[in-house]
């Protein structure tokens, strides 16, 4: 089996990825999947889509998260910032912050209440 790429263990700026899970032909390693993947496979994923192995990010279909409805804007100083489309400014909308697109959007999502 090859070896994970870079582009199957971390997000890309605008928050995507590639599915590291691994696919079979005639029981022979063929690859990854490859499809766009925007994290790691979620316990709800685990259970209700997909409960197989997967080395790092993971698309819908194998577990991990459903695409985004938010946009990620590079940077605010030295942090990522992780805002909806209809962010006004700081004042008025929720922003989340991060080292990593990951965190910046579980900030956000933390500031708006939901815990998934």
């Amino acid at each position: 089996m090859s070896e994970l790429s870079g582009f199957h263990k971390e997000l890309n700026e605008n928050g995507v990825g590639k599915c590291s899970c691994p696919m079979w032909c005639d029981g022979f390693p063929a690859g990854f999947c490859d499809k766009e993947a925007y994290g790691e496979q979620t316990e709800e994923g685990k259970k209700n889509r997909y409960n197989g192995y997967v080395g790092a990010l993971a698309c819908p279909t194998h577990g991990g998260p459903l695409k985004p409805t938010l946009f990620i804007y590079g940077v605010d100083g030295d942090k990522i910032t992780c805002k909806r489309p209809d962010f006004i400014n700081l004042q008025e909308s929720p922003c989340g912050f991060g080292d990593t697109h990951q965190e910046a959007l579980e900030d956000l999502l933390a500031q708006e209440g939901d815990t998934k």
